[in-house]
């Protein structure tokens, strides 16, 4: 799904709270105001979070009896949980280096059962290029994950009402989502898409913090990065032995730039010789993935509409704990 108005409207409102983050960060000041600045040596991160999928896309055709006759069922990522485990290195200077792993995974459970769909399903030979086919007390299970390596190198800067820190590198990003449609009446049918994104590219940002009272600061981040990689579709249909539909997989591939940003606003406060965090974050991937049912021309000539998109968006966020611990080890 590229952002419909609706969508726009609660992504903007979800980012209002951490523009406002970025503005306080960049807000002049006293030099070196922030308690418990970057001490020279290693340290360690470890980080939980609960994710919210946000990006829905179309999952099938539901009949009802409006002018059209149909409406599009969509579905998101549903919820999960998520995790980041980083290890960096400071010097003397105001330079530093990280090494950051995030993986998030998210799942729909059970969801809910609708009584019909129907989705286009490409891998059903009944007629070339594939065939809507209806399911019954439809349960649509929704499966996600992303996986994502940074290796980043950041400079303090001076000045400002804390500390503010310029970072850049490299990143590397996989993205996965699977649905599957299951009748769950009598025939045992399921329909299965993918859609898998790999990408790696430049990644630049910020984080900073500003002090509030009591070793307490307020502490925010955001970058973007430019994934250039490839997004793959894939489509199969599972039935009982004997059942005798002619199933063949459908498999799709291309070459795509991929737009990756996230940002993320919370409070720092000292915990025994580390700092615990506790905020909110974002992570999107835009048109990265491919939820298009390859509704053939026939079908669209005969008045199917189209269902899902080639360049679909991936949008997940969620509060957040981490915390930094210093490890042994003297910086240069």
């Amino acid at each position: 799904m590229v952002f419909s108005p609706l969508y726009i409207s609660g992504f903007a409102q979800l980012w209002r709270p951490l523009a406002l983050a970025v503005g306080l960060l960049a807000a002049p000041g006293p030099a070196n105001a922030q308690a418990g600045e970057t001490a020279p040596g290693f340290t360690l991160e470890v980080e939980g979070q609960l994710v919210f999928g946000a990006s829905d896309f179309a999952a099938g055709l539901v009949p009802d009896f409006s002018p059209s006759g149909y409406h599009v069922l969509e579905r998101d990522e549903g919820d999960g949980w998520g995790g980041a485990l980083a290890i960096g290195y400071a010097w003397r200077n105001g330079w530093s280096a990280a090494v950051r792993y995030r993986r998030l995974e998210a799942d729909t459970g059970g969801g809910p059962v609708e009584p019909i769909v129907v989705p286009f399903v490409p891998s059903l030979d009944i007629v070339p290029g594939g065939f809507p086919f209806p399911l019954a007390d439809v349960l649509t299970r929704v499966e996600s994950n992303a996986s994502l390596l940074d290796v980043l190198a950041s400079k303090d800067i001076p000045g400002g009402a804390g500390r503010l820190e310029l970072f850049g590198g490299l990143t590397y990003a996989t993205v996965d989502r699977d649905i599957t449609l299951i009748d769950c009446s009598c025939s045992g049918l399921a329909v299965h898409y993918s859609s898998t994104f790999e990408g790696i590219g430049p990644k630049v940002g910020f984080r900073g913090g500003i002090p509030l009272s009591g070793g307490l600061h307020l502490v925010g981040s955001g970058s973007a990065a430019v994934l250039f990689g490839t997004s793959e579709f894939r489509n199969s249909m599972s039935q009982p032995d004997g059942f005798g539909l002619d199933i063949a997989p459908v498999k799709d591939k291309d070459s795509r730039t991929v737009g990756a940003f996230d940002a993320e606003a919370g409070l720092a406060f000292p915990v025994g010789a580390g700092t615990l965090t506790v905020g909110y974050r974002i992570d999107a991937w835009l048109q990265a993935l491919d939820s298009d049912q390859r509704v053939s021309e026939d079908f669209l000539f005969l008045g199917i509409p189209p269902i899902g998109d080639r360049h679909d968006d991936f949008v997940e966020h969620g509060p957040f704990a981490r915390f930094a611990m210093p490890l042994a080890g003297v910086g240069n």
